[in-house]
Formats: structure tokens, sequence, C-alpha cells
């Protein structure tokens, strides 16, 4: 099993930075009081879209809410990181490049297996995703628009739209996600 502990750990800290309790935090985020407290004693392991909502609802980056290094040199071993995963784990995501405020962005690597239909919902904090898929191929749904993307096809949409990530092929998609602030 995957180790989340720094996640809760670093939700906590945050939210007592911040100086909300638990309830607060429930009504800003639409994560239920008894969730994020499992999700801050390491009982849960939550879903992709609920470290979204936890993210959006405290108006912080996705990426604080990982605790990630920020070392000027640093090479990262995928093998070594741990994936957020969603809709029974068909969709990986890898936080590579966490945001920072000069560059104005975080990068993420993800692979989309076959079955894939999750829905990302909207990101109220950013503005736009950069989509560039380099293997297999999904159909993504912008709003009531679908766009299929094949090995080396890359869209750039308004991130604050409902999107959906579908994989009806039989391999792997491994897509990289550029998400600007």
């Amino acid at each position: 099993m995957n180790d989340f502990s720094a996640l809760g750990e670093k939700l906590k800290d945050i939210r007592n930075r911040m100086g909300l309790s638990l309830s607060e935090v429930s009504s800003m985020t639409g994560v239920s009081k008894t969730m994020l407290s499992q999700i801050e004693r390491s009982e849960s392991i939550p879903t992709l879209a609920t470290v979204w909502k936890i993210a959006n609802g405290l108006k912080i980056k996705f990426e604080t809410l990982l605790g990630y290094t920020s070392k000027q040199y640093e090479i990262k071993d995928i093998e070594d990181m741990v994936p957020l995963t969603d809709n029974d784990d068909h969709i990986l995501i890898y936080c590579i490049f966490p945001f920072s405020p000069i560059t104005g962005f975080e990068y993420f690597y993800g692979i989309i297996k076959p079955g894939c239909n999750y829905s990302a919902g909207h990101h109220k904090n950013s503005n736009t995703e950069h989509l560039l898929i380099s293997h297999g191929e999904i159909e993504l749904i912008v709003g009531s628009k679908s766009y299929h993307l094949k090995e080396g096809s890359s869209i750039s949409f308004d991130s604050r739209e409902d999107h959906k990530y579908l994989n009806n092929g039989e391999v792997d998609a491994i897509a990289h996600f550029i998400i600007s602030y």
C-alpha cells in the first residue's frame, strides 16, 4: 500500500497555519469533516478529485498538499514517486514539476489506462491546461465538445471548464499535463 501520511500531515499543517477548523475546511472544500479528519490521520487515501477539491477550496496549489521539495537541481525518478490515482486506478498522475511562482505552472505525467472515464471537473485556481499525448490515444471532453487526441497530438483549453478524459483503446495512454496559473 502507498504511504500517503505526508499528505495528511501537510493538510493538517496548512489547516492549522490558516487557523481553520475541520468544519471550516469542510464547508470551503465540499469534503466532509469526517473524510478530512481521516486524511489528516492517514486513515483514508483521498482520490485525485478529493485532493483537487481541497486545493481549490483552500485556494492553494495542488502540489502544496503533496509537500514536494524544491531543490534547484534534482533528478526525479518516476519509480520513486507515488502517483495519485482515481477512477479505480484507471488514471495515475505524477506531479513532476510542482507549481513555482517564478514559472507560473506545474507539470504532471499521467498514465490513462484502457477503460478510463475520469471527470476532472474544473480547476478554479488555474487558467489553462496544456495536454500532450505521447503514447496511445484518448478522448478529451471539454464542456460539451469532444476532441480525439492520438499520439503526438496536443491541445490547450480553459481548465476552469469541466473536462473529462476517456481511454476507449486497448493500450495505456501517456499524457503530459501543464497547468498554468
